[in-house]
This record gives C-alpha cells, structure tokens and sequence, in this order.
C-alpha cells in the first residue's frame, strides 16, 4: 500500500518583506497563511502525517496557530538554515516505507487544490518525481551586463511552483549522495540522480508570498481561485 505524507516548509523571517512577522503567519482572509497551506493537505484528507517545518524560534507560536487542525500522526519539527537543510529534517521526521509518496510544499503558498495533489501524486506514482508548475506567457531572454543576450525559446520554460514530491524509493539513492552543492529544491535534488520530475499544470493562482504586495495580490486573487476550484 502507497502512504502519502505531507511536508510544509515554514521557516520564513519576514525579512523580504520587510515586516516583523514572518511571512507565514500573516493573515489572507482572516487566517494565517501557514494555515491555509496546511488545511489544503487536511481537507484532500488522503495524507497519513503531515510534518510542519518551522524556525526555532516560531515553533510554540506554530503549535498555537495550529493547534485545531493538526492530528495526532501529525508533527511539528524544528527546522534548519537552508530549505534543503529543513527538508532533510522533515523526512527524519517520517516513518515512510519504499512505497510511498512525500510531497513537500511551502507555508506560504495558500492557493492549492485537491485536484493538483491528486495529479501530482498519481504522475510520482508513475515517476518517481513530479512538480507544479507555469508555463510563461511572455518573451524570456538572458541578459549580459543588462543588456539583452539571447531570446529564449519560452515554448520551453517553465516556473517552477509547489507542491513538489517524490517517491520514496529514491530516497536511499539521494540520502547516499555525496553533494558538491547544496540543491535549492527537490527538483534539482532528485535530477543529480538522473531522475527528472514531470510537469504539472499549476492552478494560475500559485502565488508564493515573498513580498508585501504579493499579499495584497493574494487577496484580490482569492474568490477567483474559489470559483476555479469550484469548476475543477
């Protein structure tokens, strides 16, 4: 049997936006961000544990916002300085067998669908790793001394958003792995074994909340991403 465990980075500072409250627990619609990233998981119901990743230094405050949608398979864990480094630490968190699937997103990413986590686990199945993502509507070039370099072929690009998994069998390969380099994301991790994650049409409202005005864009996006969810 396949078991499906959730991993929610959350240790953001606040900093990029400029804002003594990190990003996480600020509110859209009344509720935390993290919270609405975390009830996403908890309404597609079909995840054994979720594994909350937060600071060291936001961990009661995280306890508290969550203290009502959390079940008692799921956890809270400290995490580390890199995304990498937290990610390793929400998968020691988990009792996953070689026949699973660990999809990891981020805290303050609140519009997610239980259509893009079905997708996303079924192309793992198939596999072995899979993203959302967003193809790009405008022109992309690379740029030298800012100064256009090249036209890029944006046929060919993609953004690349959460949730990310993977399947658990991989792991033993990757946990082996000697890294020169830190992977910024699951995506990179899993390609330095040769494994290349599938593309997964993202729900246009896959906003990552880095920024003040991304907030403010999260909220005028909110009724439209329920009335597309409503039609998915």
């Amino acid at each position: 049997m396949n078991y499906i465990y959730g991993i929610i980075l959350s240790g953001g500072t606040g900093t990029r936006m400029s804002s003594s409250v990190p990003k996480q627990f600020l509110k859209l619609k009344n509720e935390e961000l993290l919270r609405h990233s975390v009830k996403a998981f908890q309404n597609w119901g079909l995840c054994k544990s979720i594994v909350v990743v937060a600071n060291e230094e936001h961990i009661k405050q995280t306890e508290e916002i969550l203290s009502d949608l959390l079940s008692p398979n799921d956890r809270i864990v400290t995490g580390g300085n890199t995304r990498h480094a937290s990610t390793l630490l929400g998968l020691s968190a988990i009792n996953f067998s070689k026949n699973d699937v660990i999809l990891i997103h981020d805290g303050a990413r609140p519009f997610l669908s239980d259509k893009e986590l079905h997708e996303i686990t079924n192309e793992i199945l198939k596999f072995g790793s899979a993203t959302l993502a967003s193809k790009v509507s405008e022109t992309v070039v690379s740029s030298n001394e800012n100064k256009v370099e090249k036209i890029l072929d944006r046929d060919s690009i993609w953004l690349i958003k959460t949730p990310q998994g993977l399947h658990s069998s991989l792991l033993e390969l990757l946990l082996k792995q000697d890294l020169e380099s830190e992977p910024t994301d699951l995506c990179s991790w899993t390609e330095s074994i040769g494994v290349k994650p599938r593309l997964i049409a993202s729900n246009p409202f896959n906003l990552k909340i880095t920024f003040k005005e991304d907030l403010e864009l999260a909220e005028s996006y909110w009724n439209q991403f329920i009335q597309w969810k409503r039609g998915n």
